[in-house]
């Protein structure tokens, strides 16, 4: 049976260090543009994304940054979390992990939780789901992905 699908998708890059991604996240904005251009959805419509969020604070603060230019207020309240921190970091492999946790959070209605969340940070003021999860809204959520050489996907999907 077929668990979901690839509604859209954006792929850019920023070029700015072959390690860190632009501060402002701009490269992952111009790719979370696009997803949302080639589904014909709006940021209203997402109801969950899957961070790519390697837990440092450069990265995190450029992926929250990204969100907010690409979503502006909505990017606080869509629900965000990172599942590195339960499978790990599976460096190429990372991208389809967790694309296939993002289609089962959304076929099940139940969004993970972001564990080893520490607090709040102001650098990302963002809806991190703690605790517990939490019931998903709509039956559309983002993947993103980061890598070295500033690669930067966001893969839009919809539950089947």
């Amino acid at each position: 049976p077929t668990l979901g699908s690839v509604l859209g998708w954006g792929r850019a890059g920023d070029a700015y260090h072959p390690c860190q991604p632009d501060p402002q996240g701009r490269g992952l904005a111009r790719a979370l543009g696009a997803a949302l251009r080639r589904a014909g959805l709006r940021p209203e419509d997402i109801g969950y994304v899957n961070a790519n969020a390697t837990g440092t604070g450069y990265s995190d603060a450029a992926e929250a940054g990204a969100l907010r230019l690409a979503w502006g207020e909505h990017a606080h309240r869509v629900p965000v979390s990172s599942t590195k921190a339960l499978h790990g970091h599976a460096l190429e492999a990372s991208g389809l992990l967790e694309l296939v946790v993002t289609v089962l959070a959304v076929r099940h209605g139940k969004l993970p939780v972001n564990a080893g969340w520490l607090g709040p940070d102001e650098a990302c003021p963002l809806d991190v789901i703690r605790d517990a999860p939490r019931p998903a809204a709509t039956g559309y959520a983002v993947s993103l992905n980061a890598a070295f050489g500033g690669a930067n996907t966001a893969l839009l999907v919809g539950a089947a």
